[in-house]
């Protein structure tokens, strides 16, 4: 089944809004939450889950000035969905003065599941952006570690037309030792955070890092991780046990950079 959105936010009357949409089943928009500065935009999905044949394509553009915050329901499953898979697309424009949280929530593939994302960001250098990604290593407490087929998750972030920042993550259980130091390391849940603003900002979110890392808090002492400057932007990566760890800290992140305000 193919489901599209195209998503358009403007700045009215000193607000940001909707300015326009289209979405077809099963994805649902929530109420938008617009008494906030930061318009809060919430991804629903009348459905139980990704499905054998899914395709979804998303093309979400902050017009100039808007400041939005975008998130999901609930966690994504992707059930079994044998060798012929299930894919999503999502390209991403984000304006001149404008500040786009996107925060979907994790993702859990099921056993015998086969999945390929594509995340296609072009920001603006006077724009703001931050994006998490956070994937389970399947249904644990099922003793399902690891036992999807494939997961594919790209992630490339333009300025000016040219890559500042590129994600490609290859999970392949059956020809891959995932539980070794080279991948999870005992692990059972990776995230990524992606950061980019003002070099103010970004410079906070450094040092907000060190100093959580250093008195382990915010989660911190359950987890693994570490933070790489890109050509631009900063990246956090984090190994975890639990979505719940990465989230706090990704969490903490987004308050300390007023990315959830």
């Amino acid at each position: 089944m193919l489901t599209e959105l195209k998503l358009q936010i403007v700045r009215k009357n000193g607000r940001s809004i909707i300015g326009d949409s289209y979405f077809t089943s099963p994805l649902k928009l929530g109420t938008p939450d617009a008494e906030r500065d930061r318009l809060n935009v919430v991804f629903m999905m009348a459905s139980a889950g990704i499905l054998k044949g899914d395709e979804f394509v998303y093309d979400i553009r902050c017009g100039e000035g808007t400041k939005t915050l975008m998130t999901d329901q609930s966690y994504t499953k992707i059930f079994d969905t044998g060798p012929e898979g299930a894919k999503k697309s999502q390209y991403i424009r984000v304006e001149r003065g404008a500040s786009l949280y996107y925060n979907p929530c994790a993702v859990i593939p099921f056993a015998g599941s086969s999945y390929e994302g594509e995340l296609h960001v072009e920001l603006d250098r006077d724009s703001e952006f931050a994006c998490t990604d956070i994937l389970a290593a399947g249904r644990t407490g099922m003793g399902e570690k690891f036992a999807f087929r494939s997961y594919r998750n790209r992630i490339c972030v333009e300025m000016d037309g040219i890559p500042v920042w590129m994600d490609h993550c290859f999970l392949h259980p059956a020809h891959m030792e995932l539980e070794s130091m080279f991948f999870f390391d005992g692990f059972t849940h990776q995230g990524t955070f992606y950061y980019y603003g003002p070099e103010e900002k970004q410079r906070l979110f450094l040092e907000w890092y060190q100093e959580k890392r250093e008195k382990q808090e915010s989660g911190m002492g359950r987890t693994a991780g570490g933070i790489t400057e890109a050509r631009k932007g900063i990246c956090l990566r984090v190994l975890a046990r639990t979505a719940q760890d990465i989230e706090e800290i990704f969490a903490g992140a987004a308050g300390a950079l007023g990315m959830e305000q």
